[in-house]
């Protein structure tokens, strides 16, 4: 009974959105008619989806849905179906929505179902823009870019279609701390964490902004769940928060953790300490000594008698921080 009631629900969610995309401006949103056979083997809320449409562009090109005939399932279990700004979007096998994030080089659940996630996408979306489609005032800085008062608001209508989104409550967390409200940001990302427990990437986020506030003990103890459920979920970068790990226990000096955090790092990492060392030498030769400081750091907490390491460390120990 209340997998029916869910499924009518994400129904007449599907019908509001549709009456809402066909109430629009013209030219707004661009939608292909359904087809009479969809391809066998799609999830439900696809089969809900591509009854209404058979793919299309809305608020231009922002968000494209794709035919039913392109829809992928490069990964078991989740069918890629979208994209947001490129960003690629997949429906895994509990209706949840995952986005593809270069900036970590992962997936991140981006909605809890759907429908909640299209009206969440199409409200933050229409943050932008006027009663007549167009581009409003004010909502881009001088490099192009979101106003970041902007970009808070739209980030709060997104919750207010799905709210335990546990990746759009995260993006919100970075954006208050981009702001300076690292107290208001960590609260944000106390709740993802609450929402979703195996968000590994929130934890160390979170971890993040304890130690920036200066509370490096509640930070030791985030960083360790990060990086136990970066191992548990078998995700392919957990020697990363491993490392993370040693790196706080040596600002702890507890030098038992340190080592063991870095075992675990390197076994997790094979490749960690080659990526770690390129990303510092492309720091240098950026001239970002800062971020390369912060790449040697987490280095030395690993493999502190490595001579290459240590080589590096010599020349970024030489600079001034950016």
């Amino acid at each position: 009974m209340a997998k029916k009631r869910r499924e009518d629900d994400a129904q007449g969610g599907l019908d509001r959105i549709f009456e809402q995309l066909d109430e629009a401006p013209a030219g707004l949103h661009d939608l292909e008619p359904p087809v009479l056979e969809l391809p066998k083997g799609l999830p439900e809320p696809l089969i809900e989806l591509y009854a209404r449409c058979d793919g299309g562009r809305l608020y231009h090109d922002t968000i494209e849905i794709v035919p039913s005939s392109q829809v992928t399932m490069e990964t078991p279990g989740r069918w890629k179906f979208a994209t947001v700004d490129g960003d690629e979007i997949a429906l895994d096998h509990r209706g949840r929505i995952w986005r593809s994030d270069e900036s970590l080089d992962d997936d991140i659940c981006e909605g809890t179902r759907l429908d909640r996630w299209l009206a969440g996408m199409l409200d933050a979306t229409a943050q932008l823009y006027d009663g007549d489609g167009e581009f409003s005032d004010g909502v881009f800085d001088d490099d192009g870019e979101v106003e970041s008062v902007v970009h808070e608001r739209q980030l709060r209508a997104h919750l207010k279609r799905d709210p335990g989104a546990p990746g759009v409550r995260w993006r919100l967390a970075h954006e208050l701390l981009e702001q300076g409200a690292a107290e208001d940001a960590r609260d944000q990302m106390e709740q993802v964490v609450a929402d979703d427990p195996a968000f590994a990437w929130a934890w160390l986020d979170l971890a993040r902004i304890s130690e920036q506030l200066g509370e490096v003990s509640g930070a030791l103890d985030e960083v360790r769940m990060a990086a136990e459920t970066a191992e548990g979920a078998q995700h392919p970068q957990a020697g990363y928060f491993w490392a993370q790990l040693a790196r706080l226990a040596v600002r702890m000096a507890d030098d038992v953790l340190r080592a063991q955090a870095a075992t675990k790092a390197s076994l997790l990492g094979p490749g960690l300490k080659q990526a770690q060392l390129a990303g510092a030498r492309a720091s240098l030769e950026a001239g970002d000594a800062t971020s390369a400081k912060g790449l040697i750091e987490l280095l030395r907490a690993v493999w502190p008698r490595d001579l290459e390491v240590l080589e590096l460390a010599r020349r970024v120990d030489s600079l001034p921080s950016s």
